[in-house]
């Protein structure tokens, strides 16, 4: 798709939220919100809601599918990526320069946009128009879903030298490998909800091995998932960097955050029970 094509998929709703249309559907945005040991929200995490014509709810995972090149849904996947990322960024721009925003990326996705200088330098060009701070930009990709570590590597490292954060997404997940995780040096490691899961019945192993290979790429630690209070102490016991879950803070609109902050995150009562 044109930059020109893009523009026409895109609407803006009366309360001001940008949604993409394409193929047949409808994407909205979403934020679910990250915090500090401190208990200070660090940013947002922007998720992508679909609707299709009929108004019934599509799942995000049968969107992103693990497609090869071949496959005839793949670039119209890639499309719907960047769709995604473009009305993310344009919603969030109220928050502009108080909090990063943690986008999800094709790992696909990552090495094109980063192999074409000309599509690196239009994102550049647009955030700098919104007033987004590259450095409050985290771009997340699933290490396990890429075949050529290499090339994913070489993505992050031209992105971080362009002002970007890299997180790999989802570790602990069946196909993580730590060698990846070495190979693509990320700023955030963020541990999948699995593996907190095992941790809170007695497998503590994996977990604590996770953070020992983020402790030693010089990565912060950040743990999704988080559903329950007894989760989040036992993560704060162990010195967590960041924490994500429906348990701190549900995703909503970034106007709902800043109309109804008491009903967007739940972290001040936990403050309270502590």
């Amino acid at each position: 798709m044109t930059q020109a094509e893009f523009e026409q998929c895109l609407h803006v709703e009366e309360n001001g939220d940008v949604i993409a249309l394409f193929n047949g559907l409808v994407f909205r945005s979403v934020y679910q919100p990250i915090f500090r040991a401190d208990q200070t929200v660090l940013g947002f995490e922007a998720l992508l809601r679909a609707t299709n014509e009929d108004g019934e709810t599509v799942c995000p995972a049968h969107i992103f599918r693990n497609l090869d090149r071949g496959h005839p849904d793949y670039y119209k996947q890639i499309s719907i990526d960047k769709l995604a990322r473009v009305i993310h960024l344009r919603n969030f721009s109220r928050c502009a320069g108080t909090y990063s925003i943690f986008l999800n990326m094709l790992p696909s996705s990552a090495v094109a946009s980063i192999a074409n200088f000309s599509s690196q330098k239009l994102m550049l060009k647009r955030l700098k128009e919104i007033g987004i701070p590259r450095r409050h930009v985290v771009l997340e990709v699933v290490e396990h879903l890429h075949d050529d570590p290499l090339s994913l590597s070489v993505a992050a490292e031209q992105s971080i030298s362009s002002g970007f954060k890299i997180a790999v997404d989802d570790y602990g997940v069946e196909g993580s490998k730590e060698s990846r995780v070495r190979m693509i040096n990320p700023n955030v490691l963020k541990i999948d909800r699995s593996m907190l899961e095992r941790y809170m019945t007695g497998e503590t192993t994996p977990l604590m091995e996770a953070i020992t290979l983020a402790n030693e790429v010089n990565a912060k630690v950040l743990v999704e998932g988080i559903e329950n209070l007894d989760e989040y102490n036992a993560m704060r016991l162990l010195n967590v960097d960041y924490y994500q879950g429906y348990f701190l803070g549900m995703p909503q609109s970034i106007e709902a955050f800043f109309s109804h902050p008491q009903d967007f995150i739940t972290i001040p009562q936990v403050a309270e029970v502590m």
